[in-house]
């Protein structure tokens, strides 16, 4: 298929689930992120529902400002599944079989052992006439990649993606990123400066002058609920090799390197698993309020079965007494929400798993059951170590889920601060 130089990439996410919400849309964010890695600015984004008319009108648009659109969703076997048809209508192609992909559609259905195909099924095997078929090793429906002429007298290419992610992803890795990478001329290398500890405006305003003066690589600051990121960008040409972004990462570690805890792609979560590893450490957790979600974050990651053993959600205080041992004394004179509290959970769960460290964290989410004295929000965190327990008070803000999400983040970082110790 012959396709010509792309600069510019619009992404239409198609599906009324979306629009209603039923299905959060991580499609565009996904395919924005590869596109930018290739090269290709992404300008415009949309999402539609499952409607010819309006699909039309929205290719009609999107066809005369882009070189490159990329339509996900809509190539299932019901009658609501229109993306192909429509494509091929608005291209002026007819819907032919293409029988590789009926094929690979009977084998798919004798794989989970239903001998009969649904006869809707087969709607998935048409394909607009001199399409590159796009084989789906995940799933029933196939992609398609056409170029057209476009209403600036230029052409366009057209992308026809499934919409779940676990077809959408493997399939434009596999098919349609090889035959993109011929038709560009630049592309971008992005590094990653994560920070935690410090807000977005306090950590831009130092960074003022290299963000000002950028010109390649670029600066730019993104912050997400309980942490901040720096995203530094250069433009390469294809087969260019200097690295220019050393240099700037080099500066802002300068100034910020107290706050980073990651240069490159690892969470925070990721970066305390592979310490834990890399001393031959383990951890184990007790956690008040943040009711599990610390242990979620870790046995998200592959592999977390080497650092971590377990954990005790000690949300009720005689938890606390009877599975952590702290003392019914500490708890009578300081209260659940205390530094001592923190200190013996941390201790008791240290001696109950045998671990090398334990983390624990004891606090107030809200709304309601705060004081003068212990406001909603005052968390104690609490790391028994081989040597010594550390301990450190937050007072956070916000909703409850704020402020429970922003404590796993707290607390993972404390729990970093005290390995790298």
């Amino acid at each position: 298929m012959k396709m010509n130089k792309i600069r510019s990439a619009e992404i239409i996410c198609v599906g009324t689930e979306l629009l209603l919400g039923q299905i959060i849309n991580t499609n565009a964010a996904w395919l924005a992120r590869e596109l930018s890695l290739l090269g290709i600015y992404s300008y415009y984004q949309t999402v539609v529902g499952d409607n010819a008319e309006r699909l039309t009108n929205m290719l009609e648009t999107a066809t005369g400002r882009s070189d490159l659109i990329i339509l996900t969703g809509g190539l299932g076997p019901t009658q609501d599944d229109l993306t192909m048809a429509t494509v091929a209508a608005f291209a002026g192609r007819p819907m032919l079989l293409h029988q590789e992909s009926q094929q690979a559609i009977a084998a798919r259905f004798q794989l989970m052992h239903q001998r009969r195909v649904p006869s809707n099924n087969w709607k998935q095997a048409m394909m607009p006439e001199g399409a590159l078929v796009l084989p789906n090793n995940n799933g029933t429906a196939p992609g398609a990649m056409l170029t057209i002429a476009s209403s600036n007298n230029g052409t366009v290419t057209l992308v026809m993606l499934p919409g779940p992610p676990s077809e959408m992803q493997p399939m434009f890795n596999e098919s349609v990123r090889p035959q993109l990478v011929k038709c560009t001329t630049t592309r971008l290398k992005h590094c990653f400066v994560r920070m935690i500890g410090i807000g977005e405006s306090a950590a831009e305003s130092r960074l003022l002058d290299l963000i000002s003066s950028q010109t390649n690589p670029t600066v730019a600051p993104y912050a997400a609920e309980g942490e901040v990121m720096f995203r530094v960008t250069q433009s390469l040409d294809r087969d260019e090799e200097m690295d220019k972004t050393a240099e700037v990462i080099g500066e802002i570690q300068k100034r910020l390197g107290d706050y980073i805890y990651e240069i490159g792609t690892r969470s925070l979560p990721e970066v305390v698993k592979d310490l834990l590893e890399e001393q031959d450490s383990t951890v184990s957790l007790a956690e008040s309020c943040t009711g599990g979600m610390i242990s979620a974050a870790l046995t998200d990651i592959p592999g977390a079965s080497t650092i971590f053993t377990g954990c005790v959600v000690a949300y009720d205080k005689q938890i606390k007494v009877q599975q952590l041992h702290v003392p019914e004394t500490v708890i009578q004179e300081h209260g659940e929400v205390s530094e001592a509290c923190a200190r013996a959970m941390a201790t008791g769960c240290r001696d109950v798993f045998n671990t090398t460290y334990s983390l624990a964290v004891t606090g107030l989410a809200g709304p309601t059951g705060g004081s003068d004295e212990k406001p909603v929000g005052l968390i104690w965190l609490a790391v028994a170590g081989p040597q010594e327990v550390a301990t450190r008070q937050l007072q956070l803000s916000g909703s409850r889920s704020r402020i429970r999400r922003v404590s796993v983040l707290q607390a993972l970082d404390f729990l970093r601060r005290q390995i790298l110790k």
